[in-house]
């Protein structure tokens, strides 16, 4: 255990490297050329450290001395998850050259030790670059770059349970995930559209902030990068639950709720008016409920078996649009932002609400028809 302990830290090490150089490269370049008169030499792998942390969602507080930026970081992007997942499997590569992987056990353990490994690396560097201006939550960055690493391992060593589908709950858990992953597809395609509809505001925002060359490519990774949390907030839009930018503020087919909103490019794409011919995609969830109902009516004939599918089906669901939305928004930067992103608390009720409705309907709609039709016929035959 010592040896892939020891092995792994080497690993992990240079998974971390993987990360943190090109970032420092980056940094050192755009510190470069802003010609600051104040910073240091340190500054770029500072911030290479604090790009390090943002890419694996560790909350970041920020207070510095001019107070022009003073708050919390934890909108962040999601896309930024690709950068550990790929730098672990490729430390989980290397490592499975010389160590032995031909029992599932061996593999779970060569994935946890390069977790814990990778963890514990990533935290002692976070203490480097974290204090007065920018800090992290202590017991929060080791879990959270171990809850990571171990799942990227996870991924990268195939560990996920492929054995068939024997019970309702492991067809059901199936069925919702692909649901909730052609939900946020259809999440972004829309807010594409809207992207290519309002491109002349997202040109504007784009001048004001007047980056450069190279901080302009840097900046346009970052968008890249924050797509995915904005066809979450797109999706929620289109059930009703609404995003926010910023207190106060609330937008939905029915409500246009905002004063201002920040200098980012992809914010243009926002609605600057109500729309509420856009709720008749409300009735696209419902259909949504209906067909996983149906598709379980399919699979099941049993009553028990075919209640046991949908409510699990319905509850994953609602589960997973949770947790989506919850690390699809937070803040930014600001306390004036301190919600940015989709109703993560009202977003997976609504939508849970409106599956649920359409799988209702699928399942007493018929009733219903049958027992007018035999009143139908009762009421002719009295006759």
């Amino acid at each position: 255990m010592p040896a892939l302990l020891l092995v792994s830290f080497k690993q992990a090490v240079r998974s971390t490297t993987l990360i943190v150089l090109p970032l420092s490269f980056i940094s050192l370049v755009a510190w470069a050329t802003a010609g600051s008169s104040t910073g240091n030499t340190a500054d770029p792998l500072r911030a290479a450290i604090w790009f390090f942390l943002i890419a694996h969602h560790v909350p970041l507080d920020l207070a510095f001395s001019n107070n022009s930026i003073s708050g919390a970081l934890t909108f962040f992007p999601l896309g930024a998850l690709i950068i550990p997942y790929l730098a672990i499997k490729s430390g989980y590569k290397r490592l499975t050259q010389d160590r032995d992987v031909s029992t599932l056990r061996n593999k779970r353990a060569l994935v946890l030790s390069l977790a814990l490994t990778y963890a514990l690396f990533g935290t002692l560097i976070s203490l480097f670059a974290t204090g007065s201006t920018v800090s992290a939550p202590w017991y929060l960055v080791f879990p959270i770059l171990f809850m990571v690493a171990a799942i990227s391992g996870f991924l990268s060593a195939q560990l996920l349970p492929n054995h068939g589908i024997q019970l309702p709950w492991q067809r059901a858990l199936r069925a919702s995930w692909i649901t909730v992953i052609a939900l946020t597809g259809l999440g972004g395609l829309v807010f594409a559209l809207s992207l290519a509809w309002h491109f002349s505001t997202v040109l504007q925002l784009t001048q004001v902030i007047e980056p450069g060359i190279f901080g302009g490519l840097a900046f346009l990774a970052v968008q890249v990068l924050y797509l995915p949390n904005f066809a979450v907030s797109s999706l929620s839009y289109l059930a009703g639950s609404g995003i926010v930018i910023g207190s106060g503020s609330w937008l939905n087919p029915f409500v246009h709720r905002i004063d201002e909103i920040p200098a980012v490019p992809l914010l243009g794409g926002l609605p600057i008016n109500t729309h509420p011919y856009m709720a008749l995609l409300i009735g696209g969830l419902i259909c949504v409920g209906a067909i996983l109902a149906r598709y379980g009516r399919q699979m099941y004939s049993n009553d028990l078996d075919f209640r046991q599918f949908l409510f699990s089906a319905i509850g994953f669901i609602g589960i997973l649009i949770l947790i989506i939305a919850r690390i699809s928004s937070g803040e930014l930067l600001s306390s004036n932002l301190a919600s940015v992103g989709p109703q993560w608390w009202l977003m997976p009720i609504v939508i849970t609400a409106e599956i649920f409705i359409g799988a209702g309907l699928f399942i007493y709609v018929p009733i219903l028809i049958r027992k007018i039709r035999e009143s139908r016929n009762v009421t002719t035959q009295d006759k």
